[in-house]
């Protein structure tokens, strides 16, 4: 017999990308294969994202487009996962009788039953978090509803499923309990879980034992870590040193972080051990107190460049990188040039600019969206054209350094490879089977761009290769800040 075939494609950010593995690997281990393509797949899923109104859009034309094929495929299994099942469960149950698994994030570690069921009934399943129910029928529909099953944390993962065998994410939490105003995260993963630092360690470990040099560590707010394991002493300080023990590991990073949460045994510890990487992504949203305070963030610009000088000073070689809305509800002029005047005084490395769009059920919502569209789209560019100057210059400050690059991949660039400094800088180089997927090696800079640098692999027998010349890097990163 024939083993069934799924396609799944992913949205959004690391967190659903991890999800997407965690699926995979349940199906798989119960008999699915992967297809080579969406065509060829009896069963296709759609891992979503709530937080962004395009994300969102993306996933409904693609839907669109399944209910057409659908309707000369009347045995396909059409899935929506993740952040839109949970927010949009009603609609896609009530509205899109092509789609027959309705999964939120809650419910992934009973996937592959799910996916059986579907195929053997090729009925509508919802599978949403809901605490105070488990299975029932809905009313009318002759829907199973699954509300509550599994998270993908709450089961042994294959670590075998990944897409890169050097690199991996590794979801530290789940949920968020912060407050702010514009994000349906709280809504659509819940509340802060963490998992156990010793679950942790033998999950990166078995990781590491199947190659992977690289681990992410993720979470919602991730230096949030442990403040739900009440009297167990887990912190993210505390994991990091923990996962630092692994002899085969050789970078440790972790994303993302909340600025509240960057306490000094955080700082110490990203400061003295060596293999965690030195970039912190520490997403600022605004430059204003006044669009802050709106945001409900919990700081203010004076308490973030505060926390960001107390890392600097102990680990000057960090680089940050950060996420801005611009066009929030209310912003004024002023308010966004100040954002402009704190992205140039922190000269991050990068930073991801976002115009504001409402999401159903955040307190945001319920605001007058006041900013016309065309503002926000030049405020948006505006902010992406002085984060682009800034990131230039430090790039070309890296011009004559040599870096040591985990190798990815091929580059867009056809005859090059691409990978990631300890920095995260993305470095460009012509391919050579002397650099296979998964090595380090050294590579000079030779050209600096926007959002990547181009260099030349060296050999073995160059002098600039026998070692990563850390200091050199650090005094030009400060070159490039300044």
């Amino acid at each position: 017999m024939t083993a069934p075939r799924y396609h799944l494609t992913s949205y959004g950010c690391q967190m659903n990308k991890l999800d997407s593995e965690l699926v995979e690997s349940k199906l798989r281990q119960r008999g699915y294969q992967a297809a080579a393509s969406e065509a060829e797949a009896s069963v296709v899923l759609v891992n979503t994202c709530s937080v962004r109104q395009h994300a969102e859009d993306r996933v409904w034309s693609k839907l669109g487009r399944l209910r057409l094929r659908k309707r000369s495929e009347p045995g396909l299994v059409v899935g929506v996962l993740g952040c839109m099942a949970q927010e949009h469960k009603r609609y896609l149950l009530s509205r899109m009788p092509h789609v027959d698994l309705v999964v939120g994030p809650s419910a992934f570690g009973d996937i592959d039953v799910t996916v059986d069921r579907a195929r053997e009934r090729n009925a509508r399943i919802a599978a949403a978090r809901e605490p105070a129910r488990t299975r029932h029928e809905v009313a009318g529909a002759g829907v199973l509803a699954v509300d509550r099953g599994q998270s993908g944390d709450t089961i042994r993962r294959d670590v075998r499923v990944r897409p890169h065998r050097s690199q991996a994410f590794l979801s530290v939490m789940r949920g968020c309990n912060m407050p702010c105003t514009y994000c349906i995260v709280p809504t659509t993963r819940g509340d802060e879980v963490s998992r156990e630092i010793a679950d942790l360690v033998d999950e990166a470990q078995r990781l590491c034992d199947d190659g992977v040099t690289e681990i992410t560590l993720l979470g919602q707010t991730v230096n949030a870590y442990g403040r739900d394991l009440t009297g167990r002493n887990a912190t993210l300080a505390r994991l990091l040193r923990a996962l630092h023990e692994i002899p085969s590991l050789r970078r440790l990073a972790f994303i993302t972080s909340h600025p509240n949460f960057l306490g000094p045994d955080l700082v110490a510890a990203m400061a003295e051990l060596p293999k965690v990487a030195r970039y912190l992504h520490l997403p600022a949203q605004s430059g204003s107190n006044a669009v802050l305070k709106q945001m409900r963030r919990g700081y203010t610009v004076e308490r973030y460049l505060t926390r960001v000088e107390q890392l600097l000073a102990a680990a000057p070689d960090y680089e940050l990188h950060s996420d801005f809305i611009v066009g929030y509800p209310g912003e004024t002029a002023a308010d966004f040039a100040a954002t402009v005047a704190f992205v140039q005084r922190v000269g991050f490395a990068q930073s991801y600019v976002f115009k504001y769009s409402p999401r159903p059920g955040t307190r945001a919502a319920e605001l007058p969206d006041d900013v016309p569209d065309a503002e926000k789209e030049r405020r948006n560019q505006v902010l992406l054209a002085t984060q682009a100057a800034i990131s230039l210059t430090q790039n070309r400050a890296l011009v004559g350094r040599t870096v040591e690059v985990l190798v990815e991949g091929a580059s867009k660039v056809a005859g090059r490879l691409s990978g990631r400094t300890v920095h995260h800088r993305l470095v460009h180089f012509a391919a050579t089977d002397a650099a296979p997927v998964g090595s380090y090696v050294p590579v000079r800079v030779t050209e600096a761009l926007q959002h990547c640098v181009v260099g030349e692999l060296l050999g073995p027998n160059d002098a600039e290769a026998s070692a990563y010349d850390a200091a050199a890097a650090t005094q030009a990163i400060g070159q490039g800040r300044a």
